[in-house]
């Protein structure tokens, strides 16, 4: 743009000299951030100290182009790496959750063989509410028969009942 024109202008003024070469520029910035510019133009001035050729410790670089934040070296294999690992956790806690899930299965399973055949359609839920009933069943996830059961004992306390089945 036309501000950029002007300022490389005065770069030529002030004794900057083109540093061909550069592929990429890569600043660090307090802590673990990065900006990087890629195929950036880049002037180079020898600060006068200690003898002549340059290469000197008071070196001064300007450095065009547009710079980008978190620099992605390796053209992008932090991110994928960042992706696989997300992708790793996601399939652990996946995998755990059905795990858990299974065992809530065979534990709702050995409930009902406890209960010695006794079946859904046998459990009296006079004096219960269905709505607690269903709260038991989901809080201690246990069969609707022993969540009657669990508050028909508790007197129709709902905290009491789930604590029941659940310690």
């Amino acid at each position: 743009n036309r501000n950029e024109k002007k300022v490389r202008k005065m770069m030529s003024r002030l004794n900057l000299r083109p540093v061909p070469g550069i592929a990429r520029v890569t600043l660090k910035t307090g802590g673990r951030g990065y900006f990087a510019i890629d195929r950036p133009d880049v002037f180079a001035s020898s600060g006068g100290g200690g003898g002549g050729g340059g290469g000197g410790k008071n070196d001064t670089y300007v450095i065009f182009g547009e710079a980008r934040q978190g620099g992605g070296f390796g053209g992008g294999a932090q991110s994928a790496q960042a992706q696989a690992f997300m992708a790793q956790q996601q399939a652990a806690v996946t995998s755990a959750a059905a795990a858990k899930a299974n065992n809530n299965k065979m534990a709702s399973v050995a409930e009902e063989e406890e209960l010695g055949g006794q079946g859904e359609e046998t459990v009296d839920e006079s004096g219960v509410e269905t709505k607690d009933i269903e709260l038991v069943m989901s809080q201690a996830t246990c069969s609707r028969a022993k969540a009657v059961q669990a508050l028909k004992e508790n007197d129709g306390d709902l905290v009491n009942a789930i604590m029941s089945l659940t310690t």
